[in-house]
């Protein structure tokens, strides 16, 4: 794995990085595979169509790394928020998970087109948020989607019916990219020097990626000037 950390609170700058990073396959002439997320990366991705929104993206397919379940349009929706901020890609391909079906149909749909999306892209880039216990995507802790052996898990947490990928999906990136602030995700951060089992920190899940760009408001002494935090010892 390739590990790079960057100190910022810009998301600007996190799609700045995100957008190039497609634009350079795209040009080499491969097919893209994008993973978007909701929550506290949302404005990534509305900032990353704003800049492909003037390119050719023919080759790129975007794809939600985990929706929250309901009706077409409801306000949890994270692709519903997407769009709502000015998602847009006129001329990439653009699969939303929620279709109007029951929940089990959907999350079966949402495998399907997985597998299929896996199988045709030649590059597959996902941004991604971490939350303060460790989860990713919809993947939380001790959770059904943590064993899952399909690309997409489909289940019931306190707050919301989640879809989501699984770690079976996020090995199959060839790069990721986090956003992820504030003091209480900080430990999740040096958490990732650690052996920790997937069961109780998903976010574990990022090592097994080839290229790994952390976004991080971290504030410590233990960060050089290369972005590496694991030299240190465990403060």
């Amino acid at each position: 794995m390739s590990l790079n950390i960057k100190t910022t609170t810009e998301a600007g700058e996190v799609a700045d990085f995100v957008a190039t990073s497609i634009l350079k396959q795209l040009k080499s002439g491969k097919v893209v595979l994008f993973f978007v997320t909701g929550g506290s990366s949302i404005l990534v991705g509305i900032k990353v169509a704003e800049i492909l929104k003037n390119h050719q993206c023919e080759n790129l397919t975007i794809i939600l790394t985990d929706e929250r379940y309901g009706p077409l349009g409801h306000k949890d929706s994270n692709w519903q928020q997407l769009l709502d901020g000015g998602f847009v890609f006129p001329q990439a391909k653009l699969i939303p998970v929620l279709s109007g079906d029951g929940q089990k149909s959907t999350t079966e749909k949402f495998n399907q087109n997985l597998i299929q999306e896996f199988e045709r892209a030649e590059y597959k880039i996902g941004l991604f948020g971490i939350g303060s216990d460790g989860h990713i995507a919809g993947i939380l802790p001790d959770s059904d989607a943590v064993t899952m052996q399909d690309l997409a898990c489909g289940y019931e947490t306190p707050s919301f019916i989640r879809i989501t990928i699984t770690p079976k999906a996020i090995e199959k990136l060839d790069e990721a990219v986090v956003f992820m602030q504030r003091e209480s995700k900080w430990s999740v951060l040096e958490d990732l020097e650690k052996d920790i089992e997937i069961t109780k920190q998903p976010a574990q899940i990022l090592k097994k990626v080839p290229s790994l760009t952390i976004f991080t408001d971290y504030q410590n002494s233990r960060i050089n000037s290369s972005g590496d935090i694991f030299k240190n010892e465990q403060r």
